[in-house]
């Protein structure tokens, strides 16, 4: 899922991708990343990951959630 959002006046695309994360053999659940780009990722690929203090990517459970998180961190950010 990509959503276009304007952020301190500058467009930016947020991309919302599954990710396979299986904390025990018994959850099926579908968990969710997000990265932001600051040019149109249909002609400018690649993006910078939301990521933890670790270094590993941030797990949402859900798309609205990773959203959600993106468009108030990059308010901080951009």
């Amino acid at each position: 899922m990509t959503e276009k959002v304007q952020i301190n006046g500058k467009d930016l695309w947020i991309i919302i991708e599954p990710h396979e994360r299986h904390i025990t053999h018994d959850d099926p659940k579908e968990y969710f990343t997000a990265s932001y780009h600051t040019k149109d990722p249909e002609s400018h690929p690649g993006g910078i990951m939301l990521l933890t203090e670790e270094k590993t990517p941030l797990i949402f459970d859900s798309p609205v959630q990773a959203l959600e998180y993106a468009n108030e961190k990059l308010l901080g950010i951009i």
